[in-house]
């Protein structure tokens, strides 16, 4: 959408310039400034991914949407100073590269009207760009080092984010508010631009901060304190048909452990019974079908929620299950999925916001 909007603008400005311009002419200063600012974003976008990795966060690709590009890095950065130079290197990038065309624009040397407005117009997008990136609006570039500042200054990044994340509300709200106040002077067109960029930092402000609480609380949380710990599991010779009567239809759960003597040697789901066909069920055990306890990605009780949520988005195919193992003597403790991480996650953000909640009528009284 920016690319299109910058490409419909520098045809316009050439017509501006050169009134009797033929079409293919806006046609060419359209696509090769659109084209221009396309790569543009890319650079940017590739500077963050690089300098991310150089501290050591996983960059999990580089999205193009609406309004330009972000790049996905899989967490957040460690320390203030990183989130500070991986946040700046991208208007920084921006700002270099408009520089740079409008420089080749003063140079005394003869360029053709099509190549030096589409420069021109390509050097006022990617500082324009840079300028925009640096509004303190989280989760944008300018909001994250807001947020950077505010992190070194409390040396918490929760506050901080949630702090970032209201500027980046009280902005997104202010362009909305100019976008109306457009609508009815300038045009319909412009004003309605404001209104849904607006639209989108506020969301965008919302999202991010309760994604960072999120992984904060997450960061905190043990494994071993989320853990399902089954309380029924399926005999291993039980027919499949006896296991549907008597487990599945009236516990109304997707899937049982499978146990064997006193070991829990597997899990059948659903959705494996499901491919067996009816006249078959009572002639095939559950032991047969069931899905090996050693076929599961496992984690250690000691590790991290965080972790733990990592493992279980990089699991393709059900049930989205990790096996628990005792740090002490690898022992099986129990199962994890993604439900027990939401229901805890839940849970402990409750227990920490009435923590913080206590921690400040202390404060009020001391």
């Amino acid at each position: 959408m920016v690319i299109a909007l910058v490409g419909f603008y520098s045809a316009t400005f050439y017509q501006s310039i050169i009134p009797y311009a033929p079409l293919i002419d806006l046609i060419i200063v359209g696509l090769i400034s659109g084209l221009i600012l396309l790569v543009s974003i890319l650079i940017h976008e590739l500077a963050h991914s690089i300098v991310a990795q150089r501290y050591g966060l996983k960059v999990e690709e580089i999205e193009l949407y609406l309004f330009g590009g972000v790049s996905k890095i899989g967490e957040e950065p460690k320390t203030p100073k990183s989130e500070m130079i991986i946040s700046i290197v991208g208007p920084l990038s921006s700002l270099l590269i408009g520089m740079g065309f409008m420089l080749i624009t003063f140079l005394p040397i003869y360029i053709h009207p099509i190549l030096w407005v589409t420069l021109l117009y390509s050097g006022i997008s990617n500082i324009g760009l840079s300028i925009f990136n640096l509004i303190p609006a989280f989760p944008i570039d300018g909001g994250r080092v807001l947020r950077a500042y505010l992190w070194k200054r409390r040396n918490n990044l929760l506050s901080a984010t949630k702090s970032a994340s209201k500027v980046g509300t009280f902005v997104g709200y202010g362009f909305m508010a100019y976008g109306f106040f457009q609508m009815f002077t300038t045009g319909i067109f412009s004003g309605l631009w404001l209104i849904i960029m607006g639209n989108f930092l506020t969301s965008a402000a919302r999202h991010s901060y309760h994604q960072t609480r999120n992984e904060v609380v997450l960061s905190k949380i043990n494994v071993k304190d989320m853990l399902n710990v089954p309380d029924l599991a399926i005999p291993y010779n039980t027919p499949i048909d006896i296991a549907l009567r008597d487990y599945f239809f009236p516990y109304r759960k997707s899937y049982f452990p499978v146990n064997h003597g006193y070991d829990i040697v597997g899990i059948i789901h659903i959705q494996d019974i499901k491919k067996i066909r009816n006249w078959q069920r009572s002639e095939i055990i559950i032991g047969k079908l069931m899905k090996r306890i050693t076929e599961f990605p496992s984690i250690d009780e000691k590790q991290s929620g965080k972790i733990a949520l990592e493992k279980l988005s990089e699991i393709n195919e059900g049930p989205l299950l990790l096996v628990v193992k005792d740090s002490e003597t690898n022992n099986f403790m129990g199962f994890l999925g993604k439900s027990d991480v939401i229901s805890s996650l839940e849970f402990w953000s409750l227990h920490m916001l009435n923590t913080d909640s206590k921690v400040k009528k202390i404060k009020l009284f001391v």
